[in-house]
């Protein structure tokens, strides 16, 4: 089975599997009876993500966004039946990784999008269930919040909405995905600027309150970065056969 394999293993340690509490129920999520020689990798479980991995005929899809949460799977109706049943049907097993993957102190979607702006890693903030899971990244060299929107629309393929300030940024807060609740803490930990994922009012209005400079960058989009930075992983790690499964959407 799957679960049982070298390639579970490690990606159960690596991510910390084990330690971090979480809404999702992360790890192995569809177990499958067979080897694992090809794997893609998406950010959300969604049925047409489903069928274009199927289509691919991976063994395993790895996702951030998977299928169980901590109220459990629920009754198996609707689109949780057709993705599940489609998974089972083609032997294809299913992993999520939700916070585990934002936090990571290596491959995670915050210190992959520190990285993204020219920006180096400093230390997490924001407790939540035990672990930081947002984190602070001091820029190589000053920059306005126009320059660092512009580059963030290049590099993952997105449009920004911002809250400008005209002086030069030097520390970033960030928190990705639907990451507003840092917004505060960010402010409160010495950042200049603070950087998310997901458009919403309620956020915009805050960092109105708190004169804070923001950039919000999509939810989907700042989470494809912790994804294929683990398919790299495994690529290097294990020699399988990886392709990456991009959903169109701006939100």
């Amino acid at each position: 089975m799957i679960s049982d394999s070298d390639l579970v293993e490690f990606l159960d340690d690596f991510l910390n599997i084990d330690d971090i509490e979480d809404e999702s129920e992360n790890g192995v999520q569809v177990d499958a009876p067979t080897g694992v020689e090809k794997i893609a990798f998406a950010v959300d479980v969604r049925k047409d993500i489903v069928k274009r991995a199927i289509d691919a005929k991976v063994d395993l899809l790895f996702v951030h966004h998977g299928l169980i949460w901590n109220n459990g799977l629920g009754p198996l109706t609707g689109k949780d039946y057709d993705i599940v049943r489609d998974l089972i049907q083609n032997n294809t097993g299913l992993y999520g990784a939700h916070l585990p993957l934002d936090v990571h102190p290596e491959v995670g979607n915050n210190v992959e999008l520190a990285k993204a702006i020219g920006a180096e890693p400093q230390e997490p903030f924001l407790e939540y269930k035990a672990t930081k899971i947002a984190r602070m990244a001091v820029l190589e060299e000053e920059r306005t919040v126009e320059e660092i929107a512009r580059e963030l629309e290049g590099k993952l393929n997105t449009k920004t909405y911002t809250l400008k300030d005209e002086k030069k940024i030097s520390k970033v807060g960030i928190l990705t995905g639907k990451g507003g609740q840092a917004l505060k803490s960010a402010k409160e930990n010495g950042a200049d600027l603070f950087i998310t994922g997901e458009h919403t009012y309620m956020t915009y209005n805050e960092a109105v309150d708190l004169e804070m400079p923001l950039i919000l960058a999509g939810h989907y989009a700042t989470e494809t970065l912790g994804v294929k930075k683990m398919m790299e992983l495994i690529e290097d790690e294990f020699g399988h056969e990886t392709c990456f499964l991009p959903a169109e959407t701006t939100i």
